[in-house]
């Protein structure tokens, strides 16, 4: 019998000659590498060797869920996928919500990963036990709403899938993995890969059931608990109303949010942007929607009937109001609106686009790309009509949208002129909604996770923003750094790590008291987990997939963080003028904190030992 809360079942799917074959992991494996991305850390690390192609048949593409997901636990339904970044070209993951985890897990596995590629479009169909290639030529150049159309149409409404839409087909460097039309695996380029492979979908026809625990009742009253703990944080509340819209003003005004390309302040150069915020996004909501068993339902579908920019989609969140609202200095919420649809169908991520155009904008204003290079499209800051239309050719990857499809790095790279200037990203990640003059310990995990450019990557930054999980840490005081807050990152940083592999929401993992996470792995698996087991395993997930990308010769210390987002030179104006992130401090205490060395950024042979990471230690280590 597997271990409770899994099926014990991985399927390998080798692409290139459709061989399908199960493997069953033994119990210390799963309880060592928890899931998600934690276990698919561990198989790529142990399947793949470096230097692969990212878009080559040898890079080895992963869908993982964790222990907890589809358990009925606490928004204990993500899955994780995982891949060496085409985006980057270092370790790459990306997870998603909605329902298609617990679904993936119904139909018997914990996790599929594909090795080489498939000649002609395929789909893999998981039903009735049984897991089979089926020919997808008809559904290649859909989208992503027409593909899950599709599936539906075929094995009926109980059936989810996860997709690639025109761009990861077109191997857009900005390309998702949609599931439910509005979910997305965004980040690190991760559809690329799911094109290169000619994978189209997988789709889960069995409908969803919930994973049993290994103690029912004591899972069962360990929620009911911890969900009544979370329902009295004023968080709670401000979620179920609004999702993360409800934050995008306020943070703006605070100096959270970057704008005009990470150049200016809300105050000064973006006064309007409550008409991109809270009630203003709620007022185009017309219905609400939970991700599986989420008692925080956060989700919303939107509808604009009238004007240049009406369409029906999925309500647009905080970090897609940014990308295209105050980053691009645009006031127009029906406009974010349908950008937002117009990635979901297309299968591109929001942040990434939103900062590409961003970028794009600011070279237009300074002349180093004119409307004959647009085709015409007057890229100002605000344009509404023309940051729509430029996402849509992104999408399509037509006209100047081809120049903008990789993302901020190479679009910078083909303009030339200088234009590296305003492309704001960290190894290639264009950076998310978080500014480190305002919270400056996100500067530190930008750099040095093993995924660049990562928020959901959550470290102090989130306690210096005065959203922190309750209790795990004492409060980061904002803009210091003083002897212990690398010891306090890691320590949230890892919380996370360990939280996410599971199958658990960042959003709720800001809610509910810390123990809520290693009493419900103790109760879903039968085995004790303490808190400071639950973060020690973070810590093995952290460092395994850092060392993922030194065996690819890939150093976080290496990186370069843009002078713009540390206050270098210092803003004027605005709640954090006159502030620079003392980075180096911030980054030497918190690989210290980790046992990794502080010069080079690689974890200390002591530190692989006492994690139980003995394999890892020839690759960084051996002479």
């Amino acid at each position: 019998m597997p271990l409770p809360s899994v099926t014990g079942n991985i399927l390998i799917v080798d692409l290139s000659c459709g061989e399908i074959k199960t493997e069953h992991p033994d119990d210390e494996l799963y309880l060592k590498w928890i899931g998600g991305f934690g276990l698919g850390a561990y198989y790529l690390y142990k399947m793949q060797p470096a230097g692969v192609d990212p878009l080559g048949p040898e890079n080895t593409l992963g869908f993982f869920t964790g222990l907890l997901t589809g358990t009925g636990g606490i928004t204990a339904n993500r899955y994780v996928v995982v891949a060496k970044s085409p985006k980057t070209g270092c370790w790459g993951d990306a997870n998603s919500g909605g329902t298609f985890g617990p679904a993936l897990k119904t139909a018997g596995y914990d996790g599929v990963i594909f090795t080489g590629a498939s000649p002609t479009p395929v789909y893999l169909l998981l039903r009735d036990g049984r897991a089979e290639l089926l020919p997808a030529d008809d559904w290649w150049g859909l989208d992503t709403g027409q593909t899950d159309d599709r599936v539906s149409e075929l094995y009926g409404s109980d059936a989810r899938a996860a997709c690639i839409g025109p761009a990861g087909e077109r191997l857009s460097l900005l390309a998702a993995i949609v599931n439910e039309k509005g979910r997305a695996a965004a980040r690190a380029g991760l559809g690329a890969v799911m094109g290169s492979k000619k994978l189209k979908a997988i789709v889960a026809a069995d409908g969803i059931r919930q994973i049993p625990a290994a103690d029912p009742d004591g899972f069962k009253e360990a929620i009911r608990r911890h969900r009544d703990t979370m329902k009295t944080r004023p968080r709670w509340a401000a979620m179920q109303k609004y999702g993360t819209c409800g934050s995008m003003a306020g943070l703006a005004m605070k100096g959270d949010s970057p704008t005009k390309n990470w150049g200016g302040t809300a105050e000064v150069d973006f006064p309007t942007v409550g008409k991109i915020s809270d009630d203003a996004v709620i007022a185009i909501e017309h219905k609400k929607y939970a991700c599986w068993r989420c008692p925080l339902a956060c989700g919303g579908l939107t509808r604009v009937e009238e004007g240049e920019f009406a369409c029906e989609g999925h309500k647009p969140e905080y970090e897609t109001l940014g990308a295209f609202g105050s980053n691009c200095l645009n006031d127009d919420v029906a406009s974010i609106n349908l950008c937002n649809e117009l990635c979901n169908r297309a299968g591109i991520d929001t942040i990434g686009t939103g900062g590409t155009i961003a970028m794009a904008i600011e070279c237009f204003e300074n002349g180093l790309i004119t409307t004959e290079d647009t085709g015409g499209i007057e890229l100002r800051w605000g344009n509404a009509r023309a940051i729509v239309e430029m996402t849509r050719l992104i999408g399509r990857r037509e006209g100047f949208g081809e120049v903008l499809a990789d993302g901020a790095r190479l679009a910078a790279e083909r303009i030339g002129k200088g234009a590296e200037q305003f492309a704001i990203h960290v190894g290639g990640e264009e950076l998310p909604m978080h500014d480190p003059r305002r919270v400056p310990s996100a500067a530190t995990t930008y750099k040095i996770d093993a995924t660049p450019g990562r928020h959901t990557q959550v470290s102090t930054w989130i306690f210096e923003l005065g959203a922190g999980t309750p209790d795990l840490v004492e409060q980061p005081q904002p803009q210091d750094h003083y002897p212990g807050k690398g010891a306090a990152h890691a320590r949230v940083n890892n919380f996370f790590q360990m939280g996410q592999s599971a199958g658990m929401c960042m959003f709720a993992m800001l809610t509910f008291q810390p123990e809520t996470l290693s009493d419900s792995l103790t109760y879903a698996t039968g085995h004790t987990f303490t808190l400071d087991d639950a973060i020690t395993g973070g810590a093995r997930i952290a460092t395994l997939r850092t060392a993922f990308n030194l065996r690819e010769g890939i150093r976080a210390i290496d990186r370069d963080v843009p002078g713009r987002v540390l206050g270098d030179p210092p803003l004027e104006q605005g709640p954090t003028a006159g502030y620079t992130v003392d980075l180096d401090a911030h980054t030497r205490d918190y690989l210290d904190a980790m046992g990794w060395d502080p010069e080079t950024g690689v974890p200390t042979e002591e530190t692989l030992r006492e994690l139980g990471m003995d394999f890892v230690v020839d690759d960084l280590h051996g002479t």
